[in-house]
């Protein structure tokens, strides 16, 4: 399904281990070479600064053509419609053109295509489509999208796939009446949790290694929205927005106790079970939701003055990131103070099959030998024949 060459994309993955396991001392210099030396990479891939630079220049092609073809067109919105469709097919055909034979990859030209093909179509989609209902606008651009991310392994459109999704199921569940909107938070809850075991039992199958990356985003969008599932503020913001008749400012929601709960028990779970489990998916997401979770707490409950409790806070977070420090100075569940050069994959690292591989491949006889063999004969267990 993807457009990229497979192969290419595997010896990405091999390369970045082997630079990740060099400083670490897995593997040696010699052997760093000889694999970046059989595991080519045949992609165009510049360094940020350029692929930045050209997906600027790339866009702005792109704009100064839609509008001198704009100024070109026949008067009237069904013009201009179809004038976005044919410029969002041209950009990718012109995506799949580079891709197969130019072999760019994450070069910032494709990128641009990538996303300006595809917006120029949702464009289309979402202004020029009055008859089509919100939720079948969502299903389009998911669709879209999802083809963007299977196609050419783009998270950010992963993203967009996964924020389609919920917004169909937000406008699914408001359409169901009172129990709709009342199971609602549950729902998108349950949504959360079946997408992340699904992207963690797939991100395992190496049949699907390719998207890897787009599995651990789903993963991480996955967690995040389990948490604003259930967060007290996004809750009561919301009830408030789609309750009918409005609420009363400062009225609460039903089972109002069991969302703090919630609101304050996931984050503090999230880190626990990082730590515990060697999961930094989970001990990120749950140092970011600690934030969130003290803002809404802030928000219905002013305690003491901003000054003090930002004092308190940062006393605290000093206080735990001591502990946090004392505790990792011995190496516990994978994790250590120390300073390392794992940025997350040593731990999965499978070169040790590689490497031995490299090192029995068949040497090739150095060019210009003299040195000759054969003409002689010998066998049992004595020393005899001739030479």
């Amino acid at each position: 399904m993807t457009a990229y060459n497979h192969t290419g994309l595997d010896n990405i993955d091999i390369q970045g281990e082997a630079r990740e396991a060099l400083p670490a001392g897995c593997i040696t210099e010699e052997e760093n070479a000889l694999i970046r030396q059989r595991h080519p990479i045949p992609f165009y891939t510049p360094n940020i600064y350029i692929r930045i630079g050209l997906f600027i220049l790339t866009v702005i092609i792109i704009l100064f053509s839609l509008g001198i073809l704009a100024l070109m067109r026949i008067e009237g919105d069904d013009s201009f419609a179809v004038l976005l469709i044919v410029v969002g097919l041209i950009c990718l055909g012109m995506l799949e053109w580079l891709v197969y034979s130019k072999k760019h990859h994450q070069s910032g030209v494709d990128d641009a295509l990538l996303w300006a093909g595809t917006s120029l179509l949702a464009m289309k989609i979402i202004f020029f489509a009055e008859p089509i209902t919100f939720i079948v606008q969502c299903y389009l651009i998911g669709f879209l999208a999802l083809y963007g991310a299977l196609r050419y392994i783009d998270r950010i459109m992963t993203l967009v796939v996964y924020g389609a999704l919920l917004c169909i199921v937000f406008k699914t569940g408001t359409a169901a009446g009172a129990i709709g909107k009342a199971i609602l938070p549950f729902v998108v809850m349950g949504v959360g949790v079946f997408l992340y075991l699904s992207a963690k039992m797939l991100s395992v199958n190496e049949r699907y290694r390719l998207y890897r990356p787009c599995l651990v985003i789903i993963e991480f969008a996955s967690l995040f929205v389990f948490y604003a599932a259930g967060n007290y503020y996004v809750v009561r913001e919301l009830n408030a927005l789609i309750s009918d008749p409005p609420m009363s400012p400062g009225a609460g929601i039903p089972l109002g106790w069991l969302f703090w709960l919630f609101t304050v028990v996931v984050p503090l779970w999230y880190v626990y079970r990082g730590l515990m489990k060697k999961d930094r998916i989970f001990l990120w997401t749950g140092l970011l939701l600690i934030a969130a979770m003290i803002f809404t707490i802030r928000h219905y409950y002013h305690l003491l003055p901003v000054e003090l409790m930002m004092t308190i806070g940062g006393i605290l977070l000093i206080s735990a990131v001591y502990a946090c420090i004392k505790y990792l100075r011995t190496p516990r569940q994978g994790f250590t103070y120390e300073e390392t050069n794992d940025r997350g994959l040593l731990e999965n690292l499978h070169l040790e099959s590689l490497v031995i591989a490299e090192s029995f491949a068949p040497v090739t006889p150095a060019p210009g030998s003299d040195l000759q063999f054969g003409g002689g004969s010998g066998g049992g267990g004595g020393a005899g024949g001739q030479y």
